[in-house]
């Protein structure tokens, strides 16, 4: 029997965003539901759509998403890489796209932007942080984060594709496929395509929904274990006597967060452990970071300089 009604979660899980919204669609069939079910639950969202310039296809793509926002009835913003030649990584497109993103949003001052990262993304990205040893940021994506002045929100990464791939037929919806999708060059296409059909076969069929539930749960230790940090790592200078005093977990997690609020670039575990070192009185006193900065200790206290 065909299926008559989307899972639940594709439009409930959309009810409790803000009013005003930016959306980005690439046209894929991702974005294309997302941005469905937001106008099916009443929402008129500004699309926004990033040509990197990568495929020949790439610029009809984007007057596709165009057209698509026109017949909702939807204002469209578009963007276009510069020099796409010069783009390599997908880690730089991201920054290039994001930093689309924000200039946007701060031009319309419409903060919140809406992403149709989904369950799949979310298992996928929390494996790649466990292979890379990214330490305290191996919890995947939060639900709602910030960056550069972003309000970013993934109502989605409870949602598998599956769920998605049936909401999209049931609403008899159309989309652009893009076939670097499938180009196991890239690092999450590898995961994607090749390493988690692997772990499915030889450890357990549900090795996505393990890897799901392990995110979550240590997403949710994060979030606790940043509110015993918050105080210290709010300051600009660090005392060192209550910070000796703490666990090991604590004293990590304090000055990784410190770090980032001194706006410290690349942190890593590295990183963390030689500024931790400075707790101790009978090594040097300063200890190199990224992009020519350091930390120090003078007077009882850590600063970044």
């Amino acid at each position: 029997m065909k299926r008559k009604t989307a899972p639940p979660d594709c439009e409930s899980t959309l009810t409790a965003l803000p009013e005003s919204l930016l959306v980005g669609v690439s046209g894929g069939i991702d974005s294309v539901a997302l941005l469905h079910a937001l106008v099916k639950i009443g929402r008129k969202p500004v699309v926004l759509h990033f040509d990197h310039g990568w495929r020949t296809e790439s610029s009809d793509d984007a007057r596709w998403v165009q057209d698509h926002a026109k017949k909702l009835g939807l204002r469209f913003i578009g963007g276009k890489m510069k020099s796409p030649a010069k783009m390599h990584r997908e880690a730089d497109a991201r920054m290039v796209r994001y930093a689309f993103f924000a200039k946007t949003a701060r031009r319309l001052r419409f903060p919140h932007l809406v992403l149709a990262h989904h369950a799949d993304d979310q298992v996928e990205t929390f494996l790649m942080q466990l292979l890379r040893g990214s330490g305290a940021a191996g919890r995947g994506m939060d639900p709602v984060s910030k960056r550069d002045g972003l309000i970013l929100h993934r109502p989605w990464l409870g949602v598998w594709k599956k769920e998605i791939v049936i909401y999209a037929r049931d609403q008899r919806l159309k989309w652009r496929n893009d076939a670097t999708n499938a180009d196991t060059r890239h690092r999450r296409n590898l995961i994607r395509h090749r390493v988690l059909p692997y772990l499915q076969k030889q450890f357990a069929p549900q090795v996505a929904e393990n890897l799901l539930r392990t995110a979550e749960i240590l997403r949710v230790e994060s979030e606790w274990l940043d509110t015993l940090c918050v105080e210290a790592a709010g300051q600009a200078q660090l005392p060192l006597k209550p910070l000796r005093s703490s666990s090991l977990a604590q004293q990590r997690r304090t000055i990784l967060r410190w770090l980032q609020n001194r706006e410290v670039k690349n942190i890593s575990f590295t990183d963390v452990e030689a500024v931790r070192g400075l707790l101790e009185k009978n090594i040097p006193a300063k200890i190199n970071l990224s992009e020519g900065r350091f930390a120090r200790r003078r007077s009882g206290k850590l600063f970044v300089e």
